[in-house]
């Protein structure tokens, strides 16, 4: 398996020049007679081919990336990551084709963190700090109370309907439950929402997070969370390779970098809960349907969701 590659365009009902045109010289949108290089991003490393609806474009010595995208992910740069010196990739603008929004940025070079190594854990911690700190919120009420932006109002109705999946699971539900409570007061801070192993970028120490669709003001937790709940030993069952003190590593270099930051042993709990939630995501559907079968990836989740579980409720007192 290669994972992530790209494949050479050939042709394709896309104007690729014209896009890149228009965002580059807008004032002059017509493409220039320079050669445009197009190669389409794939993946197999799950056992089949998945095309994305993400370009690399290289043309006049530069290399871009084009997007298929959205207005909430051009928010994201617009508003918060554009300018700012954070490790995202340089912005620079969104066009309209066939009814779709389509942004041009940085095409990054390196390796993404599949192969987990120490020099990535340090360079991870690092990036979440910097961002983290950036955009911290931390307020004693209730955020609930407080006007929601769109982002944690959509993902906290995705979380409580993900509850629903644990109603014949007891131990689940009340370590979940802790879950949800938490959501509602823990601090928050601009998360890129897919923090996986293949959304980011390793060069030169340092990791650059190159995925922001999923991105917003949320639960400061759950980037963390998101990059140590997939990463095993297994490398034939598991994409992500990670040991146990590489998470161990990012986790507390990351700790050590934040500038705003609750107690270590709060913080700890916040990335537990946050982990439970990355586990019962890949049990989801297969609770809701038992006619489903049931394979080691469920095996392996479930499993680890029941350990976990336990952990938090000793912890709560539960």
């Amino acid at each position: 398996m290669r994972g992530l590659y790209t494949e050479k365009v050939i042709s394709g009902k896309l104007p690729f020049g014209q896009l890149v045109n228009q965002i580059l010289c807008p004032d002059n949108p017509e493409p220039a007679q320079e050669n445009f290089l197009v190669e389409q991003f794939c993946d197999d490393s799950e056992g089949e081919i998945n095309r994305y609806n993400v370009y690399k474009i290289t043309t006049g010595g530069s290399s871009y990336v084009l997007k298929k995208s959205d207005e909430a992910e051009i928010a994201i740069y617009e508003h918060f990551l554009e300018g700012q010196g954070l490790p995202a990739p340089a912005y620079f603008g969104s066009a309209k084709w066939g009814g779709k929004q389509w942004i041009l940025i940085e095409y990054v070079e390196g390796m993404d963190l599949r192969e987990y190594t120490w020099d990535m854990a340090v360079a991870c911690a690092q990036s979440i700090s910097r961002i983290a700190n950036r955009y911290w919120q931390e307020n004693e009420e209730e955020f609930v109370t407080k006007k929601q932006d769109d982002r944690f109002a959509r993902y906290w109705a995705r979380i409580q309907k993900r509850a629903q999946c644990l109603q014949e699971e007891p131990g689940l539900k009340a370590a979940y439950d802790c879950f949800l409570q938490r959501q509602l007061t823990c601090p928050r801070t601009l998360s890129n929402g897919d923090f996986l192993q293949f959304n980011a970028i390793y060069q030169d120490k340092k990791v650059t997070l190159i995925d922001w669709a999923f991105g917003g003001i949320m639960p400061y937790s759950l980037d963390i969370a998101r990059m140590i709940a997939h990463g095993t030993l297994d490398r034939h069952t598991f994409p992500f390779y990670m040991t146990r003190e590489q998470k161990e590593l990012f986790v507390n270099s990351t700790y050590q970098l934040l500038e705003h930051k609750p107690a270590y042993e709060r913080y700890l709990a916040d990335i537990r809960l946050a982990v439970l939630n990355e586990y019962v995501e890949f049990i989801e559907s297969d609770l809701l349907d038992s006619s489903q079968a049931r394979d080691q990836i469920f095996d392996y989740y479930y499993f680890h969701a029941k350990l976990l579980a336990e952990e938090i409720l000793r912890e709560e007192g539960i």
